[in-house]
């Protein structure tokens, strides 16, 4: 049996960081997915296991806190490993450090396994060797929160269609561009100043190619932002942006 908890490297080149030479928050994310993939398909429950029982793995919620943001050609370590499962969902923990180990920062994720065909949700316990890699490994940041429907006092600050470059293998928009769409609303002299400390995101519904996607913005709180995608009166996904 393989360790339960993995531990990945990545290279943060150029062409990856933003105008600052630091990471880009969807950047990190996708180091995750790719951490995350990895781990689970050495184990026994990755896309290739998956795929042969027409399901697939769907990233529900996510929560990631960033202390310190690296830097052009550094190299970032992700560890990750399984929280907690149940029937509907299994819970997915990331830490993240710098190349001498000191921790920059952490993440929480709820993933779902859903029938490739009917897109419907699969039971979660039924899936063998999972079970045996869940660790008790503490992570610090705080839980995955509810986040609120916009009110009052809200306004449209971005649209944009699903184009190819945004979609994934099942034609569907990529879950790291959610968070690239998201943070493109800010201005850039917000980034100049400040840092995204945390983002929580709820995907609700999925973003098909072609649809014409709008963009909410609401201050909740002093550089405390909650933001939501909509399809027409769907609601795609929400996410609260915390700003230090």
């Amino acid at each position: 049996m393989m360790e339960k908890i993995g531990e990945y490297e990545f290279t943060v080149d150029a062409y990856l960081t933003d105008f600052r030479g630091k990471a880009t928050l969807p950047m990190i994310g996708g180091f995750m997915l790719q951490a995350a993939t990895k781990h689970a398909e050495e184990r026994g429950f990755g896309y290739s296991s998956m795929t042969s029982m027409q399901r697939v793995w769907v990233l529900s919620r996510m929560a990631i806190e960033i202390f310190e943001y690296p830097k052009n050609d550094t190299i970032m370590i992700i560890k990750t490993w399984v929280a907690s499962a149940n029937r509907l969902f299994t819970e997915r923990y990331f830490a993240f450090e710098d190349e001498s180990g000191k921790e920059i920062g952490y993440a929480k994720s709820l993933w779902a396994s859903i029938d490739l065909k009917e897109r419907k949700p699969t039971n979660v316990l039924e899936l063998d060797g999972l079970f045996g890699y869940i660790t008790e490994k503490a992570n610090p940041i705080e839980g995955l929160t509810k986040i609120p429907a916009l009110k009052d006092n809200y306004e449209q600050v971005s649209d944009f269609i699903v184009k190819y470059s945004d979609v994934d293998i099942n034609k569907h928009l990529n879950s790291m561009k959610y968070i690239e769409h998201f943070v493109d609303v800010f201005d850039i002299d917000m980034f100049k100043e400040k840092e995204i400390r945390r983002i929580e995101i709820n995907y609700i519904s999925e973003g098909h190619y072609g649809t014409k996607i709008d963009i909410f913005k609401q201050e909740e709180a002093d550089y405390t932002f909650i933001l939501e995608m909509r399809s027409g009166d769907v609601n795609v996904c929400s996410t609260r942006i915390i700003w230090k």
